[in-house]
């Protein structure tokens, strides 16, 4: 019995990650191509049972890990290893490999929709706690992924020994923080139902804070 158990328990997980690669890109492409309908979805997911949540899409939390984990292997099919994992310099000692370093993306990274949605929380003058925390970070999840595939395929393009990648990679960085802010100024302003240049400004500030967040856990891990 109990290995029979065990068979139920591994379908159903063979078939979550498998599953994966159907949903994976379907869920990239809707966070492109319509992110402000995605994000009010995922707020509205979280009204229903857990088993029906999210039955066509990847969840938004899955979706920023999968992502994390599909850069991290682009870049060491492009550009072999992260120096992180070879410095030893403060922190990042406790980096050793490609699977500390995916944990380390992916804490840092998740903090980014985090910050957003507590400051979001606090601009729309809600109480935080987690039943309101919770939906807006699932939306700033799939506002933030977007952005987390772009500048992740950008910082593996500089470190190619050729020069000519660092345009492209500028460009991506570009992109990435252009979409940011335009999804986040259309949020903002439909959310709080102010103007769109309301909306741009907490976008610029949303912004603003989350990259001095990741920059100041960038250099506690590089020693710097």
């Amino acid at each position: 019995m109990p290995f029979i158990i065990f068979l139920k328990s591994f379908e159903v997980l063979l078939f979550e990650i498998v599953s994966w690669l159907v949903f994976y890109p379907r869920t990239l492409w809707r966070a492109v191509r319509h992110p402000l309908r995605i994000m009010e979805r995922s707020e509205q997911e979280l009204t229903l049972p857990p088993n029906e949540q999210f039955r066509d899409l990847v969840s938004p939390p899955i979706f920023l890990l999968l992502t994390v984990v599909a850069a991290n292997a682009v870049e060491v099919a492009v550009a072999g290893n992260n120096p992180l994992i070879d410095d030893g310099i403060g922190l990042a000692g406790m980096i050793t490999d490609n699977t500390s370093l995916i944990l380390f993306r992916l804490v840092a990274f998740a903090s980014l929709p985090m910050i957003a949605a507590v400051f979001a929380l606090g601009v729309l003058r809600r109480t935080v706690d987690r039943d309101t925390l919770q939906p807006v970070f699932y939306a700033q999840c799939f506002a933030t992924t977007p952005v987390v595939l772009l500048c992740s395929i950008a910082e593996t393009l500089t470190r190619l020994p050729e020069e000519a990648a660092n345009l492209p990679a500028a460009i991506l960085f570009v992109v990435a923080g252009l979409f940011y802010v335009g999804v986040e100024a259309s949020w903002f302003a439909h959310e709080s139902k102010r103007s769109r240049s309301a909306g741009t400004a907490w976008a610029f500030a949303s912004l603003l804070m989350s990259g001095i967040a990741l920059g100041a856990l960038i250099l506690l891990f590089r020693g710097v």
